[in-house]
Formats: C-alpha cells, sequence, structure tokens
C-alpha cells in the first residue's frame, strides 16, 4: 500500500514488530507452553474495549474455529498434529490483523495428504479475505497450483516475472528454464527464411521444425529453446500421424519409469542423439504397451515451442 517499511535513501527502516506482517514459518514457530488460543491470543493488536480489557479470546477461538481447530483451543503444541500446528501458526497470522500475509516454505514441514489439506485452506482463505499473499517455495508444483503470480529468484536477483502458466512455458532464458524444472533445453538455430523454422541438429539428421516468430531473432541465430510437455503429443510409430503432418521427432524409448499413475519416458531422438522426457499417466502407457527400446514418435505443437536467446 502506501506505508514505506525501508528506504534506506531516506533514512527509514521500520522495525520489524512495526511492519503489518503475518509470517507462518516452516518449522511452526509456535511457543511451546502456551495453548493454541494462547499462541494467537499473543499476536493480537492490544486495543481495550469499553471496559478496559482487550477482548481477545472470542476472536481468537474464532479463527480457531475458521482454520478447523474447534475443540483443540487448550492443547499445547506438542499435542497437535504438524497440520493442526501450521494451521494454528497460520490463526495467528491473521490475528495481527496483517496487511500482507507471508507464507516461508510453510507447507514443507508436513506430508503430502497433510499439505493438500493446507493447499485447500489457502485457497479456501483467499477467497474469504482480500489480503495479499507472498508465498516462498521451492516446490513448482505448490506454486503453478496456489500462484497469481511467479517471481523466479536466485542470488537476490529477479530472473522473470508474470502469471505461473507463462512463466514456465516461456522463461526468458535457459537459466530460468532450468529452475521451473524444464529438463530438456536444447540448442538449434533460428531460421525466419522463407518461413520461421527451428534447425534441430546438423548435416543430414538435422530437423527443421515449425514454429512461430515473434520479430525478435534474427535469422541464423544460435538459440535455446523449449518445449513444455503438455504441447508434445506421443504416438506410437505404428499409428503415427501422416508424414505431412508438421514437426514429427522420431525417438526410441530408453528408460521407463512408474511413479503412481504417472510414467515418465526418456526418449532418445533418432539421429540427433537428443534426450527428450515425457510424463504420461500410467493407464495410457500400459494402454499403448509402451515398453523399453519401442520406437515412438513425438509430434511438437509449433505453438508450444519456445525459443530462448543465447546468454553470453
Amino acid at each position: 500500500g502506501d506505508a514505506c517499511w525501508l528506504d534506506t535513501s531516506r533514512g527509514i527502516d521500520l522495525p520489524a514488530e512495526q511492519r503489518r506482517v503475518g509470517m507462518v514459518f516452516q518449522h511452526y514457530a509456535l511457543f511451546p507452553h502456551l495453548s493454541a488460543l494462547d499462541n494467537v491470543r499473543l499476536a493480537m493488536p492490544r486495543r481495550p474495549r469499553a471496559g478496559g480489557r482487550p477482548d481477545t479470546v472470542e476472536t481468537a477461538r474464532r479463527l480457531l474455529a475458521d482454520m478447523r481447530l474447534d475443540g483443540l483451543a487448550t492443547r499445547r503444541p506438542h499435542e497437535l498434529s504438524g497440520g493442526q500446528r501450521q494451521r494454528v501458526a497460520l490463526a495467528r497470522a491473521l490475528a495481527r490483523e496483517p496487511a500482507v500475509l507471508l507464507l516461508d516454505e510453510a507447507f514443507s514441514a508436513v506430508d503430502q495428504p497433510t499439505r493438500q489439506a493446507l493447499y485447500d485452506e489457502l485457497i479456501a482463505l483467499r477467497e474469504r479475505i482480500a489480503l495479499p499473499i507472498v508465498m516462498v517455495t521451492h516446490d513448482l508444483r505448490e506454486a503453478r497450483l496456489l500462484a497469481d503470480r511467479l517471481s523466479i529468484l536466485e542470488n537476490g536477483t529477479t530472473l522473470q516475472d508474470g502469471p505461473p502458466d507463462r512463466v514456465m512455458s516461456r522463461p526468458r532464458n535457459a537459466r530460468v528454464a532450468a529452475l521451473v524444472g524444464l529438463r530438456d533445453i536444447h540448442s538449434g538455430v533460428f531460421l525466419n527464411r522463407p518461413s520461421p523454422l527451428l534447425r534441430w541438429g546438423d548435416g543430414d539428421a538435422a530437423l527443421d521444425l515449425q514454429t512461430i516468430d515473434k520479430g525478435r531473432i534474427a535469422h541464423g541465430t544460435p538459440v535455446r529453446w523449449v518445449v513444455p510437455g503438455e504441447q508434445v503429443q506421443l504416438h506410437p510409430e505404428t499409428s503415427a500421424p501422416a508424414s505431412g503432418t508438421v514437426n514429427l521427432v522420431g525417438c526410441r524409448i530408453e528408460r521407463l519409469s512408474r511413479l503412481g499413475e504417472i510414467t515418465t519416458l526418456t526418449c532418445r531422438v533418432s539421429g540427433i542423439g537428443a534426450r527428450m522426457h515425457l510424463d504420461i499417466t500410467t493407464r495410457v502407457a500400459i494402454g499403448m504397451k509402451l515398453a523399453v527400446a519401442q520406437p515412438v514418435v513425438l509430434q511438437l505443437d509449433p505453438a508450444g515451442i519456445h525459443i530462448m536467446p543465447n546468454r553470453t
């Protein structure tokens, strides 16, 4: 908003306790000798009622109830599960009546089912209150699920900022691509005459992939490029599209790894030797009877191919 917390040129450095930030820590940071109710009450602004005493108990109980912690107000942190402790921490952060909520790896210390429940809590919270939320996370799935806006930070520098889908599918450079989990970052040469093409590989084995020309890269420029998995379609070699279809890449399955409902394929591109990774559902993998050494064809959507200039 209009509050200035830090401006070194003007000598402004507001103490942390005077900044209206609600903080949720990775490992809860609850006071172990206090009950859940008292942990929340401790964070509340001390504004006396007309009678002269702060009315914090009912407000704290209401915050705990909002976090689905009815009946647990008198328990101390060691008597609560990890998910319950994190919800107490969230209630305590909201008790400060903050101008912004900061979640510092807030869900990393709990198991996956609890984490999913906390995601649901946070999504519901965002619908109830108009409060900016800054979430620090290394979990890309978490960021994509929860964020309206994503900033990729490295060594104190913002590398890219924008809507999660855009940042993850159109990274600014190869470093951002690696940080957002794109495993396949390839090299090529961009050609825009007579039509936009990406030349992948050398000599007779090179593939010319159709792509979109945004008018930012000159003809013949060496580039890096990526294509998100959702822009890649897998076909068995025996039922590949007609030869006139654009951007068909012949491959052979080199590795097949199943993890529950998701199967990851590592494919070696014929003639070029590059590897491409693709996640598909295990149901589809079984239905297609995929196996190691099996030839397959990958179809790359021209609109999904994202070209990045080489950084020096």
